[in-house]
């Protein structure tokens, strides 16, 4: 933290600005911690889980955004929110074998050995469309407001992949590779 602070102090923000910055980045830390709690991240509802596993992502966004102002004429910081949401779901889905030896907070690997491959793929699955028809519905809205035709495709492409990957996961990976977890002799 010590670091961290030190960073964005000489970035010229103030002791306020940076403690507001890191705000997210504790609140994510907290969810991880729980987790040694046996307070799990999938009693987090999707959206509040992804947004704030997100926070390192928006942290570096946002401090382009002050340094370059400019880019708001492109994509204001806020257009950026479901793109956010489906590559931190790919992520978790991406890296569920490589988690297999760790003790952290991957929502998708906890899903799966809490609740089952299956149930997980559909709840994973109906989020992602959920995320697809709000990002056309908000950019729809948003339509000659300016490149968010360039956001709105990377999004969908990104939706797609997550999508083929979940499917890929589930299906072609032998279950019992799960019960290998780390995580899963510390479930209650």
């Amino acid at each position: 933290w010590d670091k961290i602070k030190e960073s964005l102090s000489k970035l010229k923000y103030s002791s306020s600005q940076i403690d507001k910055l890191l705000r997210e980045i504790r609140e994510y830390e907290r969810i991880e911690r729980n987790c040694r709690k046996g307070k799990w991240p999938t009693s987090v509802s999707f959206r509040n889980f992804y947004t704030t596993k997100s926070c390192d992502v928006r942290l570096i966004r946002h401090l382009i955004y002050d340094a370059e102002p400019e880019l708001n004429r492109i994509w204001k910081e806020k257009d950026w929110t479901y793109y956010d949401l489906i590559t931190e779901m790919n992520d978790d889905i991406e890296d569920i074998i490589e988690d297999l030896n760790t003790y952290n907070g991957n929502r998708f690997l906890i899903s799966v050995l809490r609740k089952g491959s299956l149930k997980t793929e559909k709840q994973y699955r109906d989020y992602i469309d959920k995320i697809t028809s709000k990002t056309k519905s908000y950019f729809k809205k948003q339509a000659g407001k300016g490149d968010n035709h360039q956001l709105l495709s990377w999004t969908m492409d990104r939706s797609r992949e997550t999508l083929d990957l979940l499917d890929r996961t589930i299906h072609t990976n032998d279950p019992s590779l799960f019960s290998k977890s780390l995580l899963l002799a510390k479930m209650k």
